[in-house]
């Protein structure tokens, strides 16, 4: 089976992947998962689906399913492609990307109609027809989805031209703003109870927070990502290196975090919670707290004008795959030890 697409085809007789001419060997796990997402397409493969027919017959838990799909992404990196490739689905599974799915249905209308014009009109026609309306159906359904819930790397460039439209933001409700408002008030009757705790509550506070730590830890990291399942891989592989990895899913928890604890770093993703700058407004919000922790956006695609708003912003790089994040991690904790 052959798949083509505006930049890049691949070839599951051959397990080749082919960018801009250049022909690059495939494995054939990757190439199953491809295949797969391409024929469920606007649909999305579940996370079981993908380990059932991908590692048939073994157990394997979903963080091989997890690096697979980092490894297929960094491969099509490696070989030039720099566009979208897979979605995450969070909580369900994974989806081909909206832009290569059109790219497959533009195809699919096209021998359709093809087929059309060769046959006389009959009950399949009239059922092809019923079906390309369903699939148009569900093809803008997923892409009105996925340009809700996508990575702000999809479009940031766009985010920070001062020359672009503005996007429309819906007012908030009474109980959103309520909502809100109990939240911080909650969380300043925390700040409080500590301060009134005194030096003996903060060196509970440490004992606890330590106790999730490697008994002979070398450092701690602050990952912020309202995803955290899509880190397991990474998580995993540095607590293996004795270091301790806490998670938090909100800016405002994080900037209370590195209020009370130090770290050696922070990671961050670009996009959550509907804000598709949010990790870039973290690290502007740290910086102007006077903390200068090293401050890593990890993300999947790293663009010039991503990169240049980082730096200017204080922060020390954009990082797209595990191996560059490692080492960045590993030098930021034995330079201060």
């Amino acid at each position: 089976m052959q798949l083509s697409f505006s930049e890049f085809s691949i070839d599951s007789e051959t397990l080749e992947l082919n960018v801009d001419g250049d022909c690059l060997a495939i494995d054939e796990r990757n190439m199953t998962l491809l295949v797969m997402l391409a024929e469920r397409y606007p649909d999305h493969c579940s996370k079981q689906e993908c380990l059932d027919l991908i590692w048939q017959d073994t157990v394997v838990s979903d963080m091989s399913l997890s690096k697979l799909v980092s490894d297929t992404r960094k491969l099509f990196c490696k070989a030039g492609y720099q566009g979208p490739l897979i979605q995450t689905v969070h909580g369900r599974g994974y989806r081909l990307e909206h832009q290569l799915g059109k790219q497959l249905f533009a195809k699919t209308e096209i021998e359709l109609e093809r087929q059309a014009s060769s046959e006389p009109e009959s009950h399949s026609h009239s059922i092809s027809n019923e079906r390309r309306s369903q699939v148009r159906r569900e093809t803008d359904r997923d892409v009105i989805e996925t340009l809700k819930n996508q990575d702000s790397h999809q479009g940031l460039d766009t985010s920070l031209d001062k020359n672009a439209p503005k996007k429309l933001i819906s007012q908030p409700t009474v109980w959103e703003l309520l909502a809100k408002a109990l939240i911080a008030l909650l969380l300043i009757l925390g700040l409080f109870f500590q301060f009134w705790l005194g030096e003996g509550s903060n060196s509970e506070a440490k004992k606890q927070l330590a106790y999730s730590e490697p008994h002979n830890a070398v450092g701690r990291v602050l990952w912020v990502d309202d995803h955290p399942e899509n880190n397991l891989v990474e998580k995993a592989y540095l607590e293996q290196q004795n270091i301790g990895i806490y998670n938090t899913v909100t800016s405002e928890e994080a900037l209370m975090l590195l209020s009370m604890y130090h770290y050696q770093a922070v990671i961050s993703d670009m996009g959550r919670h509907g804000d598709s700058l949010a990790g870039l407004k973290l690290l502007q919000a740290i910086r102007a707290k006077g903390n200068k922790t090293p401050f890593y956006l990890y993300t999947y695609v790293e663009s010039p004008g991503l990169v240049d708003a980082v730096s200017e912003s204080g922060g020390q790089g954009v990082v797209v795959d595990s191996e560059s994040l490692y080492q960045l991690l590993l030098a930021d904790i034995a330079a201060e030890n």
